[in-house]
């Protein structure tokens, strides 16, 4: 499909016919037992197929999306599910467990290298990242009768003056605002901790590619002398604005109280690249339920955050495929 095309009235069926998720279906097909015994198993490419689909349609368990996959043939049909059975909820809580977190962060991992080869990523030798992170509420409640809690999920900043119970995604982005490489923390874990390991995975993917990280644009809580000598050993020049009561700063770049971005021009130009993190963020909150996971544990949340990152990338690769590369980062184009 080259050139200018027209999108046709059923954008989400013609987005999942054209996912190409080979590698990873192989790698979770290679953790069954096929001895023939015991009841036929629903494809593997088809309950991957449904984990995507269910952050597309914003449904928020898997109960009521089993019922949905039961009630709609439009739904078994996407999903790639032949007839009128469809797995139950605890079908695909067996299938999650027994994927794993890496096996299930290998689709978010396959979906991004099948971007890179089509160049869409990152265009050019010396490539400019963005570095931040946003709080996903835990799952947990409180009750008489019997409440709910994330063990590993700890208290801590949603913003500048509320505290949740909840989980942190550190994220390493493009400027098309396409997730590099993330990780996922308790929300109490200071962001200048993360930023070391996002700064090994993001320019091992950059160099195998043949490219070069030149700036890392990141907002004041990131800024350290530690942080700025990793970026300065990757030989990238740290954008990060000093916060007002730094005696020596490192950076001609600061925020005022009604945080306005000052210093050097060209500094301030660059840091209002910033922003390509924030809508890769904002895209997954909006349009694919990334704020208020529903699965509990670090391993199920970083599952979570990688089948929605794999979603941004299915759309990104599908909009370049037919020719629409401006709608790249519009996920409601294709769903609804």
């Amino acid at each position: 499909m080259d050139g200018f095309q027209r999108l046709p009235l059923d954008t989400l069926k013609l987005l999942f016919s054209n996912i190409d998720i080979s590698l990873t279906t192989i790698q979770v097909e290679a953790k069954y037992v096929n001895s023939g015994k015991g009841r036929p198993r629903y494809p593997v490419r088809s309950m991957l197929l449904a984990l995507m689909f269910m952050r597309f349609e914003a449904v928020p368990s898997l109960r009521k999306f089993c019922r949905k996959l039961e009630r709609r043939h439009y739904a078994r049909e996407i999903c790639e599910f032949s007839g009128a059975s469809t797995p139950k909820h605890n079908t695909f809580s067996l299938f999650i467990s027994r994927a794993g977190p890496e096996t299930i962060e290998g689709l978010f991992a396959e979906l991004r290298n099948q971007a890179f080869k089509m160049d869409i990523v990152c265009p050019g030798n010396d490539v400019k990242v963005s570095l931040d992170s946003t709080f996903m509420k835990a799952n947990s409640r409180r009750g008489r009768k019997g409440g709910l809690s994330d063990r590993g999920a700890r208290v801590g900043k949603t913003d500048r003056k509320n505290y949740a119970l909840g989980w942190r995604v550190h994220a390493v982005t493009a400027m098309s605002a396409l997730p590099l490489a993330y990780v996922v923390r308790s929300a109490n874990v200071n962001d200048k901790d993360v930023a070391k390991p996002l700064l090994k995975l993001a320019p091992r993917l950059i160099n195998h590619c043949g490219k070069h990280i030149s700036h890392v644009i990141a907002d004041r809580q990131y800024y350290s002398a530690e942080v700025f000598a990793a970026m300065r050993k990757l030989k990238a020049e740290p954008i990060i604005p000093h916060p007002s009561n730094v005696k020596d700063p490192m950076i001609d770049l600061w925020l005022t109280k009604r945080f306005k971005v000052k210093g050097d021009p060209k500094l301030v130009a660059l840091y209002k690249l910033r922003m390509a993190v924030e809508r890769s963020f904002k895209a997954g909150k909006l349009e694919l339920m990334m704020e208020k996971p529903r699965w509990r544990g670090v391993a199920k949340v970083r599952m979570h955050v990688a089948i929605c990152f794999a979603c941004i990338y299915a759309v990104a690769i599908l909009a370049h495929k037919i020719g629409r590369p401006e709608l790249a980062n519009c996920i409601a184009e294709f769903t609804y």
